[in-house]
């Protein structure tokens, strides 16, 4: 048996270990205590964007653009939740348009409009709602959902009323 420190009377080796342990957390809490606050990282440096996260913003970039031109007003850009994210939401006179963008180098395995199956749909569809239910004020517009596709150095493909809410 030994003390730690020779303070106090003598312990059992696992105390000794807790005891030793427990000062060491000690020391390390006051040790931040002191230091000051860091900045957060994004208020320093912006988020790097990986090649294909900069594709989707020229192909977002451009579809907004398109859809500007054809008469629609912009809401919101990127929305995002739990469920998934709407990349835009446009006016459309009384009519609230989600607006998927996809966007494909080629069109093999169907091509960017065949992308939004069965799952984004739903994922979609929920996102919405919850763009209505949180950030929408007044009551629920007329709604529909709109997929802006770009293939491979193409002209855009919009269909609208792509799916519905079911």
């Amino acid at each position: 048996m030994t003390s730690v420190r020779g303070i106090g009377p003598p312990l059992a080796e696992d105390e000794t270990l807790f005891a030793l342990a427990h000062a060491a957390q000690r020391r390390a809490a006051r040790k931040r205590a002191r230091k000051p606050p860091s900045r957060p990282a994004a208020a320093t440096a912006p988020a790097r964007r990986s090649p294909m996260q900069q594709a989707g913003d020229r192909a977002e970039r451009r579809a907004l653009d398109f859809l500007r031109a054809a008469g629609l007003q912009p809401v919101a850009r990127n929305v995002a939740c739990r469920a998934g994210e709407i990349d835009l939401i446009m006016r459309d006179g009384p009519v609230l348009v989600f607006v998927e963008v996809r966007a494909r180098a080629g069109n093999r395995y169907g091509g960017a409009a065949a992308s939004v199956g069965p799952a984004k749909q739903v994922r979609l569809v929920r996102a919405a709602r919850y763009f209505l239910q949180a950030r929408w004020r007044g009551p629920a517009p007329p709604c529909r959902f709109d997929v802006l596709a770009f293939e491979a150095d193409g002209p855009p493909r919009w269909i609208r009323h792509a799916f519905s809410a079911q």
